[in-house]
């Protein structure tokens, strides 16, 4: 007797592709219905370190940023503003997915001879409610543009150059802000991912299910890839995210819409440094070096032996200073006006 399976919709589809996912995942699901559980549950473990403020005056600060594009509604986001005496220019740090504010206090000391804000993402740190949702960089802009803007009100730091650091989703995040309106004098960009697109492409392409010992493509790719952005769709997506690409959609409150930085960046013509790991298992070194390519100005590439994504820093924190500090003293000085060559730098292969 054949069993009698109605898919009616696109939901059901889904539903039916998430269930073969579940049994090759897991070996285990709770079916009611076409409803789907998948268990165990997914624990992120989140690195915290102390906050570090190295000679400065540390100042609590709160802005509003507006929900998005087709809104006028806005919301609250907080943020740390380090402030040094003689200070050359301001630094804004836009974090990566799934951290915050506290997360990347320690890349102050970076930049001891700079200004430097953090603040949290929106559905990230302080402040977050159940109707904040996390876009993976496209809504997200409006956060970069709402602090830049707030270090621009600031009497003491309007006429200080303001210089953006970004890595992962808030490397995403500046580039979508920058090409709205020039925010920035400079660029440091680590690990950025080409487009959502992309990701979800390369996940749908890397998934297979065994079954019986043997090892299927994935059934529906063509169907996922068309309606990814689609609701019914995205539960299969956030666990293709956590799975395949490494981006754990499923423990921050996340809605994935389209968002092409590789496009953006077209409209981007200040010096702009990029930074990638070799072994990056997120986004990798193609991703990067296509989003180089469409920068307009000048431009720097720097592919590290980081180990993992966003290892740079930790698998040479001296270098990583160095490099960018030697960056940043040239923007400040001017030496990069009307500069637009553009370099690729890449740390000999080890072992």
């Amino acid at each position: 007797m054949k069993p009698n399976i109605k898919l009616s919709s696109l939901k059901d589809i889904t539903k039916l592709i998430l269930m073969f996912f579940a049994i090759s995942l897991h070996g285990d699901f709770v079916s009611d219905g076409m409803g789907v559980v998948l268990r165990p549950e997914f624990k992120p473990i989140i690195f915290r370190p102390s906050s570090i403020v190295p000679h400065g005056t540390l100042h609590k600060v709160t802005f509003q940023s507006r929900e998005n594009e087709l809104s006028h509604k806005t919301l609250t986001r907080h943020g740390e503003l380090l402030i040094r005496e003689n200070a050359l220019a301001t630094i804004l740090i836009c974090h990566g997915y799934m951290c915050d504010k506290n997360d990347v206090a320690f890349i102050r000391t970076i930049f001891s001879k700079y200004n430097v804000m953090t603040f949290d993402f929106r559905a990230h740190g302080e402040n977050v409610d159940n109707k904040q949702c996390c876009t993976f960089g496209r809504n997200e802009a409006f956060d970069v543009i709402a602090a830049a803007e707030y270090i621009k009100q600031r009497p003491e730091l309007s006429q200080k150059p303001l210089i953006v650091y970004g890595f992962s989703m808030g490397a995403v995040s500046a580039i979508e802000a920058q090409a709205r309106g020039k925010l920035f004098d400079a660029m440091v960009l680590d690990c950025p991912f080409d487009s959502s697109d992309n990701i979800i492409k390369k996940a749908l392409n890397d998934m297979t299910f065994s079954f019986l010992g043997f090892e299927f493509s994935l059934p529906g790719k063509a169907v996922l890839h068309k309606f990814a952005y689609n609701h019914y769709v995205q539960s299969m997506v956030k666990v293709m995210l956590k799975t395949i690409a490494k981006f754990d959609a499923l423990q921050t409150k996340t809605r994935i819409l389209p968002v092409s930085p590789v496009a953006s960046i077209e409209k981007i013509d200040v010096p702009c440094y990029f930074i990638t790991c070799k072994n990056d298992e997120k986004v990798p070194v193609e991703s990067v070096t296509a989003v180089f390519a469409g920068a307009r100005g000048y431009k720097r590439l720097w592919i590290t032996n980081g180990r993992r994504h966003f290892d740079s820093f930790f698998y040479s924190p001296e270098i990583y200073s160095r490099i960018i500090n030697t960056f940043l003293s040239k923007v400040i000085k001017g030496e990069l006006t009307g500069d637009i060559s553009a370099k690729v730098i890449a740390d000999p292969d080890v072992g």
